[in-house]
């Protein structure tokens, strides 16, 4: 039987242990509790031990948020190939490792070994069924000594069975760090870097059926991401080498002001030396999945128009309403034929289910007029079975004053096309944890011709934290491709982006500790070093939320410093 964390009948909590009311208690991991740092913990009980999930009867940050891929002759652009061919630098990554946390890897692709040695140092696997250890909670680890047995053998799968079913991790670990191959112009960022590769387990039925997500699309669970930089951090500190993450997964849920468990567990990491953390900054720009009103004295009412698609009929979908503090916000929801029921601001501890008559149509509702950790209110609300048509939302703030209110819904791939506001608002769409403030937080843009990706994510954070910090080419670029008879691609989206600049942090971490020049660098460190040489265009205005600083241009950052 697979371990709690593994096992469909059991439920995940993130917890903050140590801020326990009853005073201090030892904290050991086992099967049902596992210690992630030393703030937060997941806490797996068993489904028939809890109260059916709804918001309001847990802390919405307690419940494991759902991401999924932000994808859909770069490095020239981005000053690296210089730095890799300068005569005196040849800056490659050595002595630093590059860690993908993301759907696996293809071990066999050329870009990650050369005959039977591998640059890959190990592979956490979430989905394979194990028995755990002292190293991991669950799943399987395979070595480098394993990998290249794999290599060697006339049936890899049966020593390594650990791939890549999407070919997204792949994609993303030959960006930021695969072998140069020169007959088919590649390089990744830093081809001398190892890599650390952590394959996400696919997030679980109840949490895909609690917030109606896809039951096909590869989405994954915040905890298991969570676990997963505590293991690359582990592997890291045992080499003692400086570690560059890639996240190149996002969601939209939350309140969009960098906060929830992983962002904070992000913004730990980069404040130490030798650690930094690259996050895709999304590809939301004209998804039409956000909505934005401030109301002031004047203007207290406004009504939303939302599109629902045919898709959406089979099952549903989730949307989260959040209103700045201390506003007081009343909603009234209208289907396509007219029908209007009110959302109730006095049932605050349970599930308020809207039943529509002419039309077959449930929407649960949770209302939390001040949600614990941003204070701000939050309807979280789920249709099922929505009838397509456009539905309104009439929106009343009854406290004086000047307001905002935002929803979002959910990002590409989580639900269809058809589904959207008609007058959506691009800004705030950094997806998190994008929006973590000390993340490098990376948005793409065309090398060729210097153009904005136009589905890329506007900030800033919703706390007006600059967000994006830089832009990296990320559309069109050649990477590894899994696809049978194709082994190099060009593939597009802020992931690529992120990748690329994971592998750039690595060259920096090379120069700076590798080569001692700079002992102490963080992640801040490379952010900032990043950010002042960044490549910016007369007459704009820097930061701004589209670019934040501007192109990422390595060789320029090390003109500065000269």
């Amino acid at each position: 039987m697979p371990v709690p964390a593994q096992n469909q009948q059991y439920e995940n909590f993130i917890i903050r242990y140590k801020q326990n009311i009853h005073g201090t208690f030892p904290y050991e991991s086992d099967d049902t509790f596992q210690i992630v740092n030393d703030l937060f913990g997941i806490l797996y009980v068993p489904m028939k031990d809890v109260p059916e999930l709804e918001l309001s009867s847990y802390s919405y940050s307690s419940i494991p948020r759902c991401y999924t891929y932000m994808d859909t002759g770069a490095l020239s652009a981005s000053g690296v190939t210089r730095l890799h061919e300068h005569p005196y630098l040849q800056l490659q990554g050595k002595g630093t490792l590059v860690a993908v946390i993301d759907s696996g890897i293809d071990y066999l692709h050329p870009a990650f070994h050369n005959g039977t040695r591998s640059k890959i140092l190990s592979i956490w696997d979430q989905e394979l069924e194990g028995e755990p250890n002292e190293r991991i909670p669950f799943g399987r680890e395979f070595t480098r000594e394993q990998i290249e047995r794999a290599l060697a053998s006339e049936n890899p799968w049966e020593v390594v069975p650990s791939g890549d079913r999407n070919g997204h991790g792949t994609r993303c670990a030959a960006t930021a760090a695969g072998y140069r191959i020169e007959k088919e112009g590649f390089s990744g960022a830093a081809p001398e870097s190892e890599l650390v590769i952590v394959r996400l387990k696919q997030a679980k039925m109840y949490l895909r059926d609690f917030y109606l997500l896809p039951q096909g699309a590869d989405i994954f669970q915040e905890d298991d991401i969570m676990l997963a930089l505590s293991y690359v951090l582990r592997v890291a500190q045992e080499q003692q080498m400086p570690l560059s993450i890639c996240i190149g997964l996002g969601t939209s849920m939350g309140a969009h002001r960098g906060e929830g468990p992983l962002n904070e567990y992000i913004n730990s990491i980069a404040a130490f030396t030798q650690n930094a953390v690259s996050v895709a900054a999304g590809n939301e720009g004209t998804a039409r999945h956000h909505y934005l009103k401030e109301l002031n004295q004047s203007v207290r009412e406004d009504t939303v128009e939302l599109r629902i698609g045919e898709k959406e009929n089979t099952r549903g979908f989730m949307m989260e309403f959040w209103g700045d503090s201390p506003g007081s916000y009343y909603m009234m929801i209208q289907s396509p034929t007219g029908e209007q029921l009110s959302v109730s601001t006095s049932l605050k501890n349970s599930t308020q289910e809207l039943s529509f008559v002419f039309v077959e149509t449930k929407v649960l509702v949770n209302y939390i007029p001040i949600e614990r950790r941003t204070g701000n209110t939050l309807i979280f609300m789920r249709f099922l079975h929505p009838a397509s048509g456009i539905w309104k939302l009439q929106i009343e703030e009854r406290m004086p004053g000047e307001s905002r209110f935002q929803i979002w819904l959910p990002v590409r791939g989580m639900i269809s096309d058809e589904t959207y506001f008609l007058q959506p608002s691009p800004d705030f769409t950094i997806t998190s944890p994008g929006d973590a403030e000390d993340a490098m937080t990376v948005t793409a843009y065309q090398h060729r011709d210097n153009s904005l990706f136009i589905q890329a994510s506007r900030g800033y954070n919703v706390k007006n934290i600059v967000k994006p910090d830089f832009a990296a080419p990320g559309v069109g670029i050649l990477t590894a491709s899994t696809e049978p008879g194709r082994e190099f691609v060009p593939a597009t989206g802020t992931s690529l982006a992120a990748a690329q600049t994971t592998g750039i942090a690595a060259l920096l971490f090379e120069w700076a500790l590798v080569r001692g020049n700079e002992p102490y660098f963080t992640g801040n460190s490379v952010k900032h070093y990043l950010s002042r040489g960044a490549v910016r265009e007369a007459g704009e205005i820097y930061p701004n939320p589209e670019w934040g600083y501007g192109r990422v241009d390595l060789y320029h950052t090390f003109e500065l410093l000269t």
